[in-house]
Formats: C-alpha cells, structure tokens, sequence
C-alpha cells in the first residue's frame, strides 16, 4: 500500500506541475490520492464512503416504514 501511494503523490506533484508550473494547484489531492472528504474534514476511503452512505440510506428507510406504520396504527385507533 505504501509504494501504491507514494506512485499517486508523485503523479499529483506531476499534474499539478504540468497544469501549472508556476503554481501547482494540490486542492484535489485527497480525490487524486484515493481519498474523498467529508465536510467534517475527515477523510474516508471511497468504498468505504459508498457503504457508509448506503448503511444510513437502509437505516433512513426503516426509520420511515416505521413512522408510516405508527400513523397509520394512530390513524385505525382514532377511527
């Protein structure tokens, strides 16, 4: 994993400095570098992002089956 790193460090140096040689711009560099940001600041691998987002989409989800099912139990007692 280390050598796989440090391949990608130096092709971001290299883009940066081919886009701009008088001033690289590294403002993607944790996208470049296989990692993405979240707005806390803290880094997550993709894959890892993917399947923390898709765990709190199915716990999203149980949360509103669970909700409609308390309106609608709310709903038959009222009647």
């Amino acid at each position: 994993m280390g050598a796989g790193l440090l391949c990608r460090r130096h092709q971001l140096i290299r883009e940066a400095c081919r886009l701009s040689p008088s001033a690289p711009d590294y403002s993607a560099s944790d996208w470049f570098m296989g990692c993405g940001k979240r707005r806390t600041g803290q880094t997550l691998q993709p894959p890892l992002a993917a399947c923390v987002a898709e765990q709190l989409k199915h716990e999203a989800s149980i949360a509103k089956e669970s909700r409609k099912a308390r309106e609608e139990k709310r709903s038959h007692v009222h009647q």
